[in-house]
């Protein structure tokens, strides 16, 4: 039976084959499944998904495009290694276009929408005491993708998406899958989110964008020593 065969009841169903490769070597990914800087083997990948490598390719280079995998020409493809210089670049360009979204969501947040978050941040909290990183991992994501949504630009949210998905996975799950020692940074990461939602309930986009500039660059800084500068 196909790994993809077993998802004819879950919103996978409703995506091309392609796409469904893709969500399972990305979740390979999230879960640890395939660790940096491993090669992707294309013969045992499409067998283990039930598809032909064509599918798989196409998938492959979805994943190139969200920045999960790399292609070395004439070496195959590898799952990304990010270095701190590529973190800083990241964040070079994330930092004042989701400050951007920060503004936009402060200024039409509903006290719905502001309970929801809230609600995010509070789940993120109880991962800590569990070591529950895939569980972190989600609610990250969740979080940072609904400030997008009430700011009320696709395109904006577009561009974070493809800029930042990366960094959710590599910096997060990459670095504490499997390390209890990193309990101290997973608590300090739940701090900067409590920061951006206060900046956020003020309701006032300019103290938005400094709550999340200050708590981001602090974050980054602190934990992962790359020298990333105010925006």
């Amino acid at each position: 039976m196909s790994a993809l065969s077993g998802i004819s009841n879950s919103p996978l169903a409703l995506q091309t084959a392609p796409q469904a490769a893709a969500a399972a070597l990305r979740e390979a990914i999230i879960s640890g499944q395939l660790k940096k800087g491993e090669r992707i083997l294309e013969q045992k990948w499409s067998t283990m998904l039930g598809i032909g490598q064509p599918t798989l390719r196409e998938a492959m280079r979805e994943l190139e495009h969200q920045g999960l995998l790399r292609k070395l020409h004439q070496r195959g493809t590898y799952v990304a290694e990010l270095s701190p210089d590529d973190y800083r670049q990241i964040l070079e360009v994330r930092i004042p276009l989701e400050s951007l979204a920060i503004g936009l969501a402060a200024e039409r947040m509903s006290t719905a929408q502001a309970a929801e978050l809230t609600a995010i941040v509070e789940q993120m909290d109880t991962t800590v005491a569990d070591n529950d990183v895939r569980r972190f991992h989600d609610l990250d994501v969740m979080f940072h993708r609904k400030i997008w949504e009430i700011a009320g630009n696709p395109y904006l949210q577009s561009v974070l998406e493809t800029i930042t998905f990366r960094l959710f996975v590599f910096a997060i799950v990459g670095r504490w899958q499997d390390n209890p020692d990193a309990i101290g940074e997973r608590r300090d990461a739940v701090s900067q989110h409590v920061g951006i939602l206060e900046g956020l309930k003020s309701r006032n986009a300019a103290r938005a964008r400094e709550a999340f500039v200050d708590c981001t660059v602090k974050y980054w800084n602190e934990t992962y020593d790359i020298g990333v500068q105010r925006a």
